[in-house]
């Protein structure tokens, strides 16, 4: 819970948005992340182990009530529904290639479902406006928004069916080989997320918008040791599964509620 006080006294902090109007939306979007282990991409493991591959990516549903404080800053809350997952692969050293048709490469990747319970703040960082149809109001056509993203949050593990979703691929290939062994360390992690957020408004009214996130998992939930032959040689490594990954999101807002008084018409919006 320290990640939710500390973005709490964050937002006690910031300052206030006078008499500009706050609403309330529901944001759903649906899109995919991919998942890696913790070091995937650093050198985990002995090569030509990879922790990672082509085979990572899952499916994501997020529901997200955000307070639109002022036009250029906003804070949500809500859920998430992901896959904790890990993938490995490996790519065989050409003198270790059978003859072909066989492509020399074999990877596998697994997951379970995470629950994610986000806090985010949000600020306007680049804004493009197209065609001015009311100068009083400062209403456009269509509008573009830019906004930085920030937060933190709760990870939970939602089955422990961690044979459920398991993927393999590379053709079947004799000279490689993955014995997997998983467990699971915490339900329960934290961890902190950052990214962007591209807004799209018709007539002065939010339409769509796209998130682009890194999430960074402070926590080990899921040990996964795994075993590994190519040709003659062997090797071993343990992934950490903190469900640090890349998503990517398209959402549409619904409006639920509109409070305080507008600006007055020929004024400068906040």
């Amino acid at each position: 819970m320290r990640i939710q006080l500390l973005l709490l006294l964050v937002v006690l902090g910031l300052p206030k948005a006078g008499h500009a109007q706050s609403k309330l939306y529901l944001d759903l979007r649906a899109g995919i992340n991919h998942n890696s282990a913790e070091g995937a991409y650093f050198g985990k493991g002995e090569a030509p182990f990879k922790a990672y591959s082509k085979l990572s990516f899952g499916v994501q549903g997020v529901g997200m009530l955000r307070l639109q404080l002022s036009e250029k800053l906003g804070l949500a809350a809500g859920y998430s529904g992901s896959e904790l997952g890990w993938a490995y692969s490996i790519e065989l050293p050409k003198q270790y290639r059978p003859n072909p048709p066989y492509t020399g490469w074999r990877g596998a990747g697994s997951g379970v479902y995470m629950h994610q319970f986000p806090l985010l703040l949000s600020k306007t960082i680049k804004e493009y406006n197209i065609k001015e149809i009311d100068t009083v109001r400062h209403t456009y056509l269509a509008s573009f928004r830019l906004d930085a993203i920030f937060g933190g949050g709760l990870n939970r593990i939602g089955n422990n069916c961690l044979d459920c979703g398991r993927l393999s691929s590379g053709g079947f290939n004799d000279e490689i080989d993955f014995l997997e062994t998983t467990s699971v360390r915490r339900q329960w992690g934290q961890f902190l997320i950052g990214g962007v957020t591209a807004r799209f408004y018709r007539r002065g009214k939010e339409r769509l918008n796209l998130s682009l996130y890194y999430t960074q998992g402070l926590t080990d939930m899921l040990l996964v040791p795994v075993d590994y032959r190519y040709g003659p040689q062997r090797g071993a490594t343990t992934l950490h599964v903190r469900g640090s990954g890349f998503s990517a999101t398209l959402g549409y807002p619904l409006r639920l509620a509109t409070f305080g008084r507008a600006t007055p018409p020929g004024k400068p919006r906040p």
